[in-house]
């Protein structure tokens, strides 16, 4: 079963502090950060305002929006810029004048597409920009790509951009104009042609040359210095009859710049060594997965490395030849990543890395040259889902349960940020969905509770196995209880015997016997909605001691939340409500995962529903006798719907809303009184399933600064630590 709708939690009743009189104290995390944007497809790093700052620059036909750097690798939303009626493609930075302000150049057209060429808009120096002015390339068309050097040796900066007819070379005039575009034939201009373009001296002696596609590979153009270029010499792609992709510079120590071309087969860009003269040898291939999107020396050593758009990393040895690649997940929500930047963000020693993703902006920190801030990885045998916590050892430290795709792998907490997981014991169960943790035998040990399908591909029946935890991380099989449906499972103590029972998103009730087995189960109500039930969770939500039920059900016009009220008798009675936003809200009507805390601190439980449909998150403030009435609406900018979590994590005492969404969590920090801030966002990994808050590396339970875990389903689970300081926070253990 597929972790859209997180795992089923108890009532959480949290206590509360006074609503804040200011903003919120922002957590800290050893993640990714992210910086949601509707998909902006292209991203530069300069420092646009003047304060000496790296700044994000995103481009989007025309609008520019600029992310203000702070030093330390965050930015703030800095001004949003409509730079006129001309539409911007792929921005280069640089400052045009001399008067230290940043400017962009971009492959341009006109507002109804009449005319190419090349689009600049000047910067004013405080992260605004003025109306792009238009350079036509004659009547040629397709002028998406730019390159900026100085081509024609007089100290000022030129632009040049490739069209259906050939190569466009614009001579700066050192104010910011330039002068008409003059046209430079390439044997491979026309329709077919991708016309991409790099600037680079090629062979170090101060003149710019050219490597620009064609519709069968790459052409070199080398510069004369004077505006003009020899013939130019042509490189067939070796793997397919098509165009090639690349990046330029060196990739050996001391070595001259080398084409690094993706040609066909992305996940192995060939690389083309120059002789410095211009000239370059067969070329050999490399695997890095998604091409190569730019060079650098990540780590320090001195020896370029060769990265992907997808943040894989292949470490050079400094004579030309590659390492195994590494992994740092992006925000990846809608397809590919646009393209990536190496850049200094807080020191000219370490090198961070921007990624426009297709919902944000990722910046992944370099942490001393020793790898990046996005979070700790811990390897499975295979792809996890869901995920549940408890002491399984007794030693006093947070373990983890989670289903994979071969059963059940239990994660030993170790009490060290710099691990804070060793692989424990695993259950073989096929078809595991899931599970919870629960004391089913009143032995003060936690124990699973881990729904199976018995043929998911023909039924939705099943067993709830009941695994009795031995105290020392491993679990013994108690029973399985055969189920009619399989579903997301709440456990408490329905009919008050003492003894933990379980009921499930599928419409089941079992009693416990109190040593791991359960009585048949029965109905919950006996006519459930049409549409079935989403998911469930337990708590006492209108104060009579005897916990409750609520479910989700349905979507858009039949979409309800039923509220189950314990009768104290072995049953319930039931009460509905319309879930669906108000009119106009961006949320899609969709209940699914739906969680019980205390958000106001009046005592009583109020209801947190996850949308499955576009995302986003429902507050609903109880009045402790059942009832619920809606507070707010929570979205956010990237639209995509996953697990939901409640737990204070900024360490004031408020529960805090997080939302995990395509590789994104967007954390809600509280206000005390029901309402929620504007969501700020970190990385979670590559397809995270599920989010769980733990307290991992020493800090106090009671501290509310946990540690966010999501089990992956590429095979592990992401731990991002809490690094928020607080007055009783206790430094990671290492």
């Amino acid at each position: 079963m597929k972790r859209l709708p997180a795992l089923a939690l108890l009532g959480l009743a949290l206590s509360t502090v006074a609503a804040r009189a200011s903003g919120p104290t922002s957590p800290t995390f050893f993640a990714r950060h992210d910086y949601a944007d509707h998909g902006i497809h292209w991203v530069q790093v300069a420092d646009t305002n003047g304060d000496g700052i790296p700044d994000i620059i995103e481009a989007l036909g025309n609008t520019v929006t600029v992310l203000l750097g702070n030093g330390k690798g965050g930015f703030t939303q800095g001004p949003v810029t409509n730079i006129g009626a001309i539409g911007a493609t792929y921005p280069a930075a640089a400052d045009l004048t001399g008067s230290g302000a940043i400017d962009l150049v971009f492959g341009a057209e006109t507002e109804f597409g009449d005319a190419y060429g090349i689009g600049v808009s000047l910067g004013n120096g405080d992260g605004t920009f003025q109306d792009a002015v238009f350079y036509s390339a004659g009547t040629d068309t397709l002028t998406l790509d730019v390159a900026l050097g100085d081509f024609n040796g007089d100290g000022i900066t030129d632009v040049v951009t490739v069209g259906e007819q050939g190569i466009w070379l614009f001579t700066g005039t050192g104010s910011g104009t330039f002068n008409p575009g003059v046209l430079i034939p390439l044997n491979g201009a026309g329709p077919e042609n991708p016309n991409y373009v790099t600037a680079a001296d090629l062979r170090n002696d101060g003149n710019w040359d050219l490597v620009v596609s064609t519709p069968t590979g790459f052409a070199v153009l080398l510069g004369n210095g004077n505006g003009t270029f020899q013939p130019q010499q042509n490189y067939t792609n070796p793997i397919q009859q098509s165009d090639c992709g690349f990046v330029v510079g060196p990739i050996a120590e001391g070595g001259y710049p080398a084409i690094v071309a993706n040609c066909g087969n992305l996940d192995y860009p060939l690389l083309y060594i120059g002789n410095g003269a211009g000239g370059f040898a067969l070329p050999t291939s490399v695997y890095l997965p998604g091409g190569v999107s730019a060079i650098a020396d990540v780590n320090g050593n001195g020896f370029p490395d060769l990265l992907s758009s997808y943040v894989y990393i292949a470490y050079g040895n400094g004579t030309g030849k590659f390492g195994s690649p590494v992994s740092h997940p992006v925000q990846t929500s809608e397809g590919a990543p646009s393209n990536l930047v190496p850049a200094n963000l807080r020191s000219p020693d370490l090198v961070d890395l921007v990624v426009q993703g297709t919902g944000a902006v990722s910046v992944l920190l370099n942490t001393k040259n020793k790898g990046f801030e996005d979070g700790i990885w811990t390897a499975l045998s295979s792809g996890a889902d869901c995920g549940a916590a408890g002491d399984f050892d007794g030693d006093g430290t947070s373990d983890l349960a989670v289903n994979t795709a071969d059963g059940i792998s239990i994660l030993l907490g170790t009490g060290k940020a710099g691990a804070p997981f060793a692989v424990g014991s695993s259950i073989t169960l096929a078809d595991a969905s899931c599970l919870i943790t629960a004391d089913l035998n009143g032995d003060g040990v936690p124990d699973l509770l881990v729904p199976s399908l018995t043929a998911p591909e023909f039924s939705s029946a099943g067993f709830m196995n009941a695994y009795l935890g031995n105290g020392d991380g491993t679990f013994t099989l108690a029973s399985a209880t055969p189920l009619s449906a399989v579903g997301f499972v709440a456990a408490a103590d329905f009919n008050q015997d003492g003894i933990t029972d379980f009921a499930t998103s599928s419409n089941l009730l079992a009693l416990g016997n109190g040593d791991g087995t359960f009585q048949a189960p029965v109905k919950l109500v006996t006519d459930p909605p049409e549409t079935l039930f989403n998911n469930i969770v337990a708590g006492d939500v209108n104060g009579d001691g005897w916990p409750d039920l609520v479910l989700t059900s349905g979507s858009a016009d039949f979409a309800t939340i039923w509220i189950l009220l314990n009768d104290q008798h072995g049953g319930f009675t039931a009460t509905t409500l319309s879930p669906c936003p108000p009119t106009g809200s961006e949320i899609a009507c969709f209940p699914s995962e739906v969680l019980l805390a205390d958000l106001n601190g009046d005592g009583n439980l109020d209801l947190i529903v996850g949308e499955a449909s576009l995302g986003g998150v429902e507050v609903y403030l109880g009045n402790g006798q059942g009832g619920f009435t809606q507070q707010q609406v929570l979205t956010d900018a990237l639209d995509a719907p996953g697990p939901i979590m409640v737990a204070d994590v900024n360490g004031d005492g408020i529960p805090d809303i997080c939302l995990s969404e395509g590789g994104t969590i967007a954390i809600f920090l509280g206000r005390g009184n029901g309402d929620f801030y504007a969501p700020f966002y970190i990385g979670a990994g590559p397809e995270p399933g599920d989010i769980l808050p733990m307290n991992l590396h020493g800090q106090s339970p009671t501290a509310g600064v946990p540690d966010l875990v999501a089990p992956d389903e590429t095979g592990g689970v992401t731990t991002l630590i809490n690094t928020t300081k607080t007055t009783t926070t206790a430094a990671p253990k290492e």
